[in-house]
């Protein structure tokens, strides 16, 4: 009898317990959320559906086929197709695949990643009929530049630096047309001097020097080597006291 009694005082004292909590909330305001009419305010670090982000200021893709994100998933469920283009040597993206079906969210492929390509969204809203369109390709995963600026802002990560500009190719093709030593039209000699400069600048004329009255210099190695030319020399006729035969006899 007396177990009873105690057992039904045991149960009247859960009943109140349960009414006082249900009187405590009565007068607190909900905290429960209208989904999907409200969307909950979510980390910036949550991860969510993988996607791949663009320049939010020039939209190129950031995506450069390295693969770490590939040889890092531990469910292999990423796919990257890529080539080497012949004109710049480098790898260009074909295609960038993402099964969801296997993927487990773990975020190593957004932290190996070296330009901040693929990325963890907010969008965890991915229920769907099939297993085949849980399979994301390039376009299905590229975001817009206005998404790629928006998470980018959000989880406060680095703009990335904007590539090098490529010279056109008919400017390098008449570049390399043109031959090195020609000028154009428009360019002035070297000597050329402003029309101000000739008014400024008094002309100094040098004396012209004739090669006649420039002073033979010789060394002494010449004056040493140069001997004097033998002259000729000159007999003085003989003079005899015999008379010519033309003159006449004294």
């Amino acid at each position: 009898m007396a177990n009873l009694i105690s057992r039904a005082f045991g149960g009247l004292n859960e009943v109140r317990r349960g009414l006082a909590t249900v009187f405590k909330h009565t007068f607190r305001e909900p905290i429960t959320k209208n989904y999907p009419d409200e969307m909950p305010d979510l980390a910036p670090h949550f991860r969510g559906r993988l996607a791949l982000t663009v320049n939010p200021e020039t939209g190129d893709h950031l995506c450069i086929s390295c693969k770490q994100c590939e040889r890092v998933c531990p469910d292999k469920c990423i796919e990257i197709t890529s080539h080497k283009s012949p004109e710049t040597n480098k790898l260009e993206l074909i295609d960038f695949k993402i099964d969801h079906g296997l993927c487990m969210f773990c975020g190593l492929c957004t932290e190996v990643c070296p330009t901040l390509c693929i990325i963890n969204t907010n969008d965890f809203e991915m229920a769907d009929y099939s297993r085949e369109s849980l399979i994301y390709d390039l376009k299905k995963l590229t975001l817009s530049q206005d998404e790629s600026a928006f998470y980018f802002d959000r989880k406060e990560m680095p703009l990335p630096k904007p590539k090098p500009a490529k010279p056109a190719p008919a400017a390098a093709a008449g570049a390399a047309a043109k031959p090195a030593d020609a000028k154009p039209a428009d360019a002035k000699p070297a000597d050329a001097k402003p029309a101000d400069a000739d008014a400024k600048t008094v002309e100094v004329k040098k004396p012209e020097i004739k090669d006649d009255a420039k002073p033979e210099v010789k060394t002494e190695e010449a004056k040493a080597d140069a001997k004097p030319e033998p002259k000729a020399e000159t007999k003085p006729e003989a003079k005899t006291d015999e008379p010519k035969a033309d003159e006449p006899k004294a």
